[in-house]
Parts: C-alpha cells; sequence; structure tokens
C-alpha cells in the first residue's frame, strides 16, 4: 500500500492527499509531527534528507518533493490523462507544476 507521510497544514502534502483521492488510491497516511521536530528525526531524514514533508513510499520507490511525486502518481496511475507525453501539453502541466511550486503558493 502507498505511504504518504505529511502534515496537515503542508499545502504540498495536501497537493499529494488530493491527487491520490482524484486517481482513487489506497493510501496510509502518516502524521509527521512537524511541531516536535518529527521531520528532523534519523527515521524520517533517512526518508528525505531534506527533513520535509510530503514523501510518498510506493513499494521500493521513496519520492520527496510534492511536484516529482505527481508526476511519478500521474505517469504510473493516471496516465496520459493527467501528464500527456507530447510536448506542448507536457509543457503546458510542467508550467503549472512550476507555479504551484513558487508564484500561487
Amino acid at each position: 500500500m502507498i505511504q504518504l507521510y505529511g502534515h496537515e497544514v503542508s499545502g504540498n502534502s495536501y497537493k499529494v492527499r488530493l491527487f491520490l483521492e482524484l486517481l482513487g488510491l489506497d493510501y496510509e497516511w502518516l502524521k509527521v509531527d512537524l511541531m516536535q521536530g518529527a521531520h528532523k528525526a534519523p527515521k524520517f531524514l533517512a526518508l528525505n534528507p531534506f527533513g520535509q514533508v510530503p514523501v510518498l513510499v510506493d513499494g521500493e520507490v521513496t519520492l520527496a518533493d510534492a511536484q516529482a511525486i505527481l508526476v511519478y502518481l500521474a505517469r504510473q496511475y493516471g496516465g496520459d490523462a493527467w501528464l500527456p507525453t507530447e510536448a506542448l501539453p507536457l509543457a503546458q502541466v510542467v508550467r503549472w507544476l512550476s507555479t504551484a511550486a513558487g508564484e500561487v503558493r
């Protein structure tokens, strides 16, 4: 089962949770208590050396960074409907991922 490490006040964690729901995927939500410094604990740093949420674990795959996770989920489970392979539509998706990571946030 997919595991998602995050925190409810994290917008990046929310993006990934929302996409998992849109894809209809079952996942286990694992709260990382940011207020208690759990993201800086050695066990969590083994998943993401940057000490940031979200982190997705899908079998042997461990990914950090919301945008990277969204791309992975789109390609792995959503196909072309969520992540096109043609140049222009793909560039448009990447543009929105960049916008969501910076300006909008």
